[in-house]
């Protein structure tokens, strides 16, 4: 794994480009251009005020803010996986016709993603100035935060863009699992009150997502930090499912060529 990391390394310049490329081609013909990147969750934000903090009065302090929080990572992570799917059969043409290495694909996709969650977290400056939540030495975590959301996103964009090769179900299949994976997920209503006591260790490990935003509330918010042994429950999850969703990728990359 070592040598397919140092030999990725070498083409620095190639994922620079190619990252750049589907920004650009993202954004093309927008009139809004990049500015996009900050209206997604915003009109998100306001569409979930109105259902969850207006009409169905779910109060969480700071809603506006907690909310963001919760949807910029979710965003990061659900367009990373989404964008993934067709990320190897749509550049078949590209694929045989010159080598290097194919995990290049979905890697680009989400550093794409990864730029675009950076931008977004920019609107919550002003947000939380308005608020007046105190920002203190919490924020440090945030990029360990961010270190988490990027391996369990990067090892599932490895597995499903292998896994779509050869069953193009799976392009319909994911979509599902993301939205119902959206409402077992913290987004907009708090841990508290809402998971029952005996059953908060087993959502906790088996949902790293709510781990990951816990951890960014935690750094921007001054919330508490989830118990230690979440965080390295969530971290090890996190690691295995890259690990694991780079070594399907690479196990099956030969023949995943033969078939897209």
């Amino acid at each position: 794994m070592i040598q397919n990391l140092l030999i990725i390394f070498r083409y620095t310049e190639l994922i620079k480009t190619l990252v750049s490329r589907d920004l650009q081609v993202r954004y093309k013909k927008s009139v809004l251009g990049y500015a996009w990147t900050w209206l997604d969750p915003l009109m998100s934000m306001f569409v979930f005020i109105l259902v969850f903090d207006i009409i169905l009065s779910i109060k969480v302090k700071h809603f506006p803010v907690y909310l963001l929080s919760g949807l910029i990572p979710w965003i990061f992570f659900s367009n990373s996986i989404g964008g993934s799917l067709n990320s190897i059969a749509g550049n078949a043409a590209l694929i045989k016709r010159v080598y290097y290495p194919r995990e290049i694909f979905p890697i680009t996709i989400t550093l794409g993603n990864l730029v675009n969650m950076s931008l977004s977290l920019l609107i919550l400056i002003p947000i939380i100035l308005i608020y007046r939540i105190e920002i203190n030495f919490n924020v440090l975590f945030l990029p360990i935060s961010i270190l988490f959301l990027f391996f369990i996103s990067l090892g599932f964009a490895f597995f499903f863009s292998c896994l779509n090769v050869f069953f193009r179900d799976i392009s319909y299949v994911v979509p599902f699992i993301i939205r119902l994976w959206f409402y077992l997920t913290p987004i907009f209503y708090v841990i508290e009150g809402k998971i029952p006591e005996h059953y908060l260790n087993i959502y906790m490990i088996l949902n790293p997502l709510a781990v990951i935003l816990s951890l960014f509330r935690a750094s921007l918010m001054g919330y508490s930090f989830p118990d230690i042994k979440y965080v390295c429950t969530g971290f090890l999850i996190c690691v295995f499912v890259l690990i694991v969703g780079y070594a399907f990728f690479k196990k099956n990359e030969d023949l995943m060529v033969k078939r897209i």
